[in-house]
């Protein structure tokens, strides 16, 4: 009884993860599909009688890239700081528009800029932690010389933001993604590990 429980369990670890990806995937392309839908139906009458399904989410992607491209456009990227200084000056928008654009540099390409993974050891111990330098000049908080500093937490989204001295961090080689993925999974995957097999983020020069 035992093997056949650890066998259904076996299968359950392979399945599990592609299952619950496709799901969310389709969830994902479902709700765009609708987005996409209701705008086309603002301009354009019956849009469900003549697109087919996903239709909706193929047209709003291929819309976001197209203002991808358009951010090479000089007079663009003008209209576009023109709009984001207008929401500077309206409070609760500026609030969530800020919040919405930090994240997103966050897992961008401009992560290095944005955030530093680092190692932060806790005062008095030999315990570190895995967290983010988000800021090295810290606004209103903090000493003079303290950066701050994001520790997320492991199954739950969440964490701490501290103000610690800049050298009681250390830079790590290792990318945003890599960080925020080890600390939402506890690293129960496993981090990379080194020669000997020992999980061991590397330190930066």
């Amino acid at each position: 009884m035992k093997r056949q429980v650890r066998i259904f369990i076996a299968g359950v670890m392979l399945v599990a993860p592609f299952a619950v990806t496709a799901y969310l995937v389709w969830w994902a392309g479902a709700g765009l599909d609708r987005l996409a839908r209701g705008a086309i139906g603002a301009v354009a009458p019956s849009p469900e009688k003549w697109l087919f399904p996903g239709a909706g989410a193929l047209v709003l992607l291929v819309g976001i890239y197209l203002v991808g491209l358009l951010t090479h456009l000089w007079v663009f990227r003008w209209g576009m700081e023109k709009l984001e200084k207008l929401f500077a000056r309206l409070p609760v928008v500026k609030t969530l528009y800020e919040s919405v654009r930090d994240i997103l540099k966050l897992f961008s390409g401009d992560s290095r800029q944005m955030g530093q993974v680092v190692r932060y050891r806790i005062p008095g111990t030999e315990a570190d932690l895995l967290g983010i330098r988000t800021s090295v000049a810290p606004r209103g908080a903090g000493q003079k010389g303290h950066v701050a500093v994001y520790l997320p937490m492991s199954y739950q989204l969440g964490g701490f933001t501290l103000y610690v001295p800049a050298e009681a961090v250390q830079p790590l080689d290792m990318t945003v993604e890599q960080a925020l993925k080890i600390a939402a999974t506890a690293d129960a995957g496993g981090a990379a590990t080194d020669e000997e097999g020992q999980a061991e983020p590397r330190a930066r020069a």
